[in-house]
């Protein structure tokens, strides 16, 4: 099932993340410093929210052992081959950088750190305490695929060895537990699963209640902007003292609510998602999320440090501007040449008859 506004949902706040992480030495005040770019990381949630919702559509009747294995593969096959491929490149790029390019590297990692960071990540256990804590694993962003797949085999689990019932008893009780280790510990990366439990448990419970009719209006889809700006502005004021609550639950349930909505209404902010461009950006959001991080790391340098341009205003967000062209250059190859070549070879070897 695909539900195309979603998608366009998803090509935007894919796009936010790279501003998230973008380095705020490198861009105007009035950039760095504003709320909207600094929260972005709550975008993260909101995939979760929407895999969960998704993956509940497509399997909630799962109910053999077989049909698990097939899913799970299916799941696999549409993750792998561009987190293989992009946790190759930036293990190359960062091997070479601590060995023989070390100036032009914060902090150079160790040949050892790297391999096991490595192994972290192509493992998908690198939002876990498996290895250790290895900073997000290889290429960072990709702790939230270990999150993901390990989102996938509990739902899968809790789909053919649980009842109806149960299984949102279940994902009440995982939200609860998980809310509660977030809150109370404040964990690091190496136990960000939690958060997909959180968030890809919303995504369950809001399968279920979207099976209701519930009367949404379509002016209601402006508040879904006006919604998320709020508690952004809470979560980067701290507004008292719950900018961690915020974070982790409250911006959940404004992602809940704004998929259900979406699911119910057609106004203008469904228009503009449905739109060709915002499409294309949801088509090769996968690969915008797992490539940026590379490109705006050792481009701006390039550019700032080797190349010595001057840094204002004007060069700062000329090169943000280049940067993020590249990005959706090279993650629509990306998605043509690795995601969907690599799919149809991974099919072509997991799902024979």
């Amino acid at each position: 099932m695909r539900i195309t506004k979603l998608d366009g949902l998803r090509g935007i706040f894919s796009f936010m993340i790279i501003f998230f992480h973008y380095d705020n030495r490198i861009l105007p005040e009035f950039v760095s410093q504003n709320f909207v770019k600094n929260g972005a990381w709550i975008f993260v949630e909101f995939f979760f929210v929407l895999s969960g919702y998704v993956i509940s559509y497509n399997y909630d009747n799962l109910s053999t052992k077989n049909e698990f294995w097939i899913y799970l593969k299916k799941r696999f096959i549409r993750l792998y081959p561009l987190l293989f491929f992009t946790i190759m490149v930036y293990f190359l790029f960062e091997l070479l950088g601590s060995t023989i390019l070390k100036s032009f590297i914060n902090t150079p990692e160790t040949v050892p750190s790297l391999i096991l960071a490595t192994i972290d990540s192509l493992l998908f256990t690198n939002s876990t305490p498996i290895f250790g804590d290895t900073d997000g694993g290889m290429n960072s962003p990709s702790w939230s695929i270990s999150a993901e797949m390990i989102s996938y085999i509990v739902f899968g689990l809790a789909t053919i060895y649980l009842s109806k019932k149960n299984k949102t008893i279940f994902y009440i009780c995982l939200i609860l537990v998980s809310m509660s280790i977030l809150l109370k510990f404040k964990p690091p990366v190496n136990y960000f699963f939690l958060r997909a439990f959180v968030s890809f448990s919303l995504g369950y419970l809001l399968f279920k209640v979207s099976k209701f009719r519930i009367p949404f209006k379509d002016w209601m889809e402006y508040l879904i902007p006006i919604a998320l700006l709020l508690v952004m502005y809470m979560i980067h004021d701290n507004t008292f003292g719950l900018a961690h609550f915020n974070g982790n639950f409250t911006i959940n349930i404004i992602f809940f609510f704004s998929i259900l909505m979406l699911l119910k209404t057609d106004g203008t902010i469904t228009r503009i998602l449905d739109s060709p461009f915002v499409q294309f950006l949801g088509k090769i959001s996968y690969s915008v999320y797992l490539n940026h991080l590379l490109i705006i790391t050792v481009l701006p340098r390039f550019f700032f440090k080797i190349l010595k341009i001057e840094q204002n205003t004007y060069t700062e967000v000329g090169v943000l501007i280049f940067l993020c062209i590249l990005i959706l250059v090279y993650s629509a190859l990306t998605y043509k040449y690795i995601e969907l070549k690599g799919s149809k070879f991974l099919k072509s070897k997991l799902l024979k008859r």
